[in-house]
């Protein structure tokens, strides 16, 4: 009886949430071109930031589009995805985070998002390993699947992903998945870039 062999298979569900590690020389490219912007957009986002500043969508998009390529294999390898559209890049911005600044649980426009993380100070790294709690800490990102009922109610499933952030990792996700970031009291500048993808028409 103990010797039995048991078969299985599992089902995953759920949006895809994919990570990645982007070159050396392309965290160098955005970052020349964060460097450059000027025009503020945080009249179109949810953060409580220091500096939200938009980006031109065409030239990030050109420097991260084998990542969203590599999204949609991911997805046709997992089966989480099906006959998903062409993209293009709608809108990008750069996020420049301080001590208090956080962005509260929100999702975003469009059909893709991403989150690419360019720096994380030393300051905070120290901060998050010096944290004490159960969630993610200081400067950490939280996505969530929305919730239908009580989040009781879900005791044997998993709504949620915590993850601090890596110099050069980037997340795509479906844009309708909520997520946020956490504040932190540290000196130093957190610097990530986002942005939306919409069908290519």
């Amino acid at each position: 009886m103990d010797n039995e062999v048991i078969k299985f298979r599992h089902y995953t569900w759920g949006p895809l949430l994919y990570s990645s590690k982007i070159t050396p020389e392309r965290v160098t490219k955005v970052l020349e071109i964060c460097n450059r912007a000027k025009d503020s957009y945080a009249h179109n986002l949810a953060g409580h930031l220091n500096q939200e500043l938009e980006l031109p969508a065409l030239e990030i998009f050109n420097i991260l589009n084998p990542y969203f390529r590599s999204y949609v294999r991911c997805g046709e390898e997992t089966k989480l995805l099906r006959d998903l559209p062409l993209m293009t890049m709608q809108s990008a911005w750069v996020n420049y985070m301080t001590a208090g600044d956080f962005n509260p649980p929100h999702n975003h426009d469009g059909a893709l998002s991403f989150v690419l993380f360019l720096k994380v100070p030393d300051e905070l790294k120290k901060e998050n390993e010096e944290f004490k709690g159960n969630s993610i800490g200081p400067g950490g990102i939280e996505f969530r699947i929305a919730l239908l009922k009580e989040p009781k109610e879900y005791h044997y499933s998993l709504d949620s992903n915590q993850f601090f952030p890596i110099e050069g990792e980037i997340f795509i996700f479906p844009a309708h998945l909520e997520h946020w970031v956490y504040p932190f009291k540290s000196k130093g500048t957190r610097i990530s870039i986002s942005g939306n993808l919409v069908e290519k028409k």
